[in-house]
C-alpha cells in the first residue's frame, strides 16, 4: 500500500510540475510570441558539400559541433563498435596539439569540449563564449582531420569501450532499444 501511495505522490508531483509550466504562459498568445522569438535555423551548403545550420541567438554563450552521420546503425560484423571507438580516440591528441595541450587549450577558453555517438551519428561539439566560436571550429576541425592514434591509447580506450559495452549489455532498457 505504501508503495503505491508513493507512485501516485510521484505521479501527481510530476502533473504538477506540467501544470506549473503550463501556467506561466497566460494565453495562448503568449505561448506563440515565445515560440516567435525563437531564432530561426539558417541552413547553408558549403562548396564541398558539408551542411552547415547556424542560429544566432544572441546569447553570449554558443555550441558548435559536427554531427556525422555514422553511428552504429552503419556498422557491420567486420567494423562494429568503430564509430564508438574513434569518437573515444578523438581527445587524444592531434598532430599538432597533444591531449594535455588540447585540454589545457579549451580550459583556458572556458570551454567544454565532447562528444557521443549514437545508432544513428557521432557527434563532436563545443561549448563555448560566442567570441570563441572561430577557435572552436578550428580545435574541432584538427580534432576531426588530424587524430593521433597512438598503441597505449587504443589499448587504454579498448578496455574503457569493452567495460562499457558490458554495462550496456547488463542494462535491459539498453538492450531493448537497440
Amino acid at each position: 500500500m505504501a508503495l503505491r501511495v508513493l507512485g501516485v505522490t510521484q505521479n501527481l508531483r510530476t502533473y504538477m510540475r506540467g501544470v506549473e509550466i503550463i501556467k506561466r504562459y497566460k494565453s495562448a498568445l503568449t505561448v506563440k510570441k515565445t515560440l516567435l522569438n525563437i531564432p530561426a535555423t539558417q541552413v547553408t551548403q558549403l562548396d564541398n558539400g558539408l551542411r552547415v545550420a547556424s542560429e544566432d541567438s544572441g546569447a553570449s554563450t554558443a555550441t558548435v559541433g559536427l554531427w556525422i552521420d555514422a553511428g552504429s546503425r552503419s556498422e557491420n560484423d567486420r567494423n562494429n563498435g568503430v564509430a564508438h571507438f574513434l569518437e573515444h580516440m578523438a581527445f587524444k591528441g592531434t598532430d599538432k596539439r597533444s591531449q594535455t595541450d588540447l585540454e589545457l587549450e579549451v580550459e583556458n577558453m572556458g570551454a567544454h569540449l565532447n562528444a557521443y555517438t549514437s545508432r544513428e551519428q557521432t557527434v563532436f561539439y563545443a561549448k563555448c563564449l560566442s567570441k570563441d566560436v572561430p577557435k572552436a571550429v578550428e580545435i574541432l576541425a584538427d580534432i576531426i582531420q588530424n587524430s593521433q592514434l597512438g598503441e597505449s591509447e587504443i589499448a587504454r580506450e579498448r578496455s574503457v569501450i569493452l567495460r562499457e559495452m558490458q554495462e550496456v549489455e547488463s542494462n535491459l532498457q539498453e538492450v531493448v532499444f537497440d
